[in-house]
């Protein structure tokens, strides 16, 4: 592993993702690619990570999106709905096609209104809370309906559900990060960033913090390589009680080393 023995946080020890795939990376990819959309292939490996990585431990629940367009990353989650977990799809208007639809691996229910009104309009909305094990959200990225969809996440993940917030630090976007950073700090929320990278965040409930933190910092580089790239990065710069999310990208320079400043930080990868 690429974590030296002295680094690795003993707790939660790294889980091999290879035998658990619902369906092999490069389908996927292959599947999402012929699919309009800005979903890059960068963030199919690291969202598709995640998604096994839940599978391999367990989790269980629906699989939402709020932002469809035409159904990349959708391609990317339906491989990864079970035929028992509720499989929804919602956007404001229907670019998606049937016969994108039907081309997905695991079919989902399409839902045509705004994430604004998604509690009241969606019938059965109140047995859905606390039900979500991952929720992908790419929609208008209005600064109001930032903080309404954060709001709408944390009602319905579950207790090991992941919240993806697109564009995170897309700063023609900038209105996504004071929104999501005054519901964190000024709402009594549970929900903490664990994962960022140049085009998503990853939000989970506190007390599973360390199941997915200890999943970046030991298996995430190699589960990146399993789907063909080796050449990313994990930095770390700070650790606090309030904020200990790790950032992921892609190297620079093929020398690189896979921890940022590691002999400057190198304390602050030692445990999630």
């Amino acid at each position: 592993m690429w974590v030296p023995s002295r680094l690795r946080h003993k707790r939660h020890a790294p889980v091999d993702l290879g035998a658990v795939s619902a369906v092999p990376f490069d389908k996927v990819r292959e599947k999402a690619e012929g699919i309009e959309g800005m979903l890059s292939g960068f963030s199919m490996q690291v969202m598709d990570s995640v998604l096994t990585f839940q599978r391999a431990v367990g989790s269980e629940g629906g699989i939402f999106e709020f932002g469809v367009y035409k159904g990349r990353s959708a391609a990317v989650l339906s491989a990864h709905a079970q035929p028992t977990e509720k499989f929804l799809i919602v956007d404001v208007e229907r670019y998606i096609t049937d016969e994108t639809l039907s081309g997905l691996f695991s079919s989902p229910e399409f839902h045509l209104g705004s994430s604004e009104n998604f509690a009241k309009d969606y019938d059965g909305y109140a047995r859905l809370k606390r039900s979500v094990r991952f929720m992908h959200v790419d929609s208008s990225h209005s600064y109001r309906t930032t903080l309404n969809e954060l709001k709408l996440a944390d009602a319905l993940l579950s207790a090991e559900g992941v919240l993806c917030l697109d564009d995170f630090s897309n700063l023609h976007y900038s209105q996504i990060l004071p929104a999501l950073y005054k519901y964190l700090y000024r709402s009594w929320t549970d929900l903490r960033v664990f994962l960022v990278t140049d085009a998503k965040c990853y939000i989970c409930r506190r007390k599973h913090f360390d199941r997915y933190g200890s999943f970046v910092l030991n298996s995430l580089l190699d589960e990146m390589g399993r789907r063909g790239n080796r050449h990313v990065t994990l930095a770390r710069t700070d650790v606090d009680r309030e904020y200990r999310a790790f950032y992921l990208r892609e190297k620079t320079d093929p020398d690189e080393d896979d921890l940022y400043g590691r002999s400057i930080y190198g304390h602050f990868y030692e445990k999630p």
